[in-house]
């Protein structure tokens, strides 16, 4: 059995090494996933990779450009991205606005989340943080 909480009671902000804000939401009982809403800035490119763990996304707000099965295609409000298990895909934001999206992914990318990231006032990009970035990267295969 999964407890439903109010979202925003269990959400912890975050900025990840590419710069998109994060809120990732706990999650109670054994269910393997994690919903995370994400704010995606103008001009983020999330680069070409892939790993084990299916993502879908909803776009919220904005317009927000995948590269799936070879080809770049673009998202608006209301629309999904999936991306099956190990499939190789890249993200960006093209536009001048922001794009708000809800990721729903496993709690292992959820995890890699929260440790590569960092609350918003310590987001300055510095070696040391893009070391750590790379190293948990190849810590989770990805």
């Amino acid at each position: 059995m999964i407890t439903t909480k109010i979202f925003d009671a269990q959400c912890h902000a975050m900025q990840t090494i590419s710069g998109p804000l994060l809120e990732l939401a706990s999650q109670a009982g054994g269910a393997d996933f994690a919903v995370i809403r994400s704010i995606a800035p103008p001009g983020i490119v999330v680069p070409l990779h892939s790993h084990a763990e299916r993502e879908t996304m909803v776009i919220i707000d904005g317009m927000f450009s995948a590269w799936l099965d070879g080809a770049w295609a673009d998202y608006g409000p209301g629309e999904i991205i999936d991306v099956p298990p190990n499939v190789p895909h890249a993200l960006r934001n093209n536009a001048e606005e922001e794009v708000a999206l809800v990721l729903v992914s496993t709690r292992r990318m959820a995890q890699f989340f929260t440790e590569v990231s960092v609350p918003p006032a310590d987001a300055a990009m510095t070696p040391a943080r893009l070391a750590h970035f790379s190293d948990v990267v190849a810590a989770y295969g990805f």
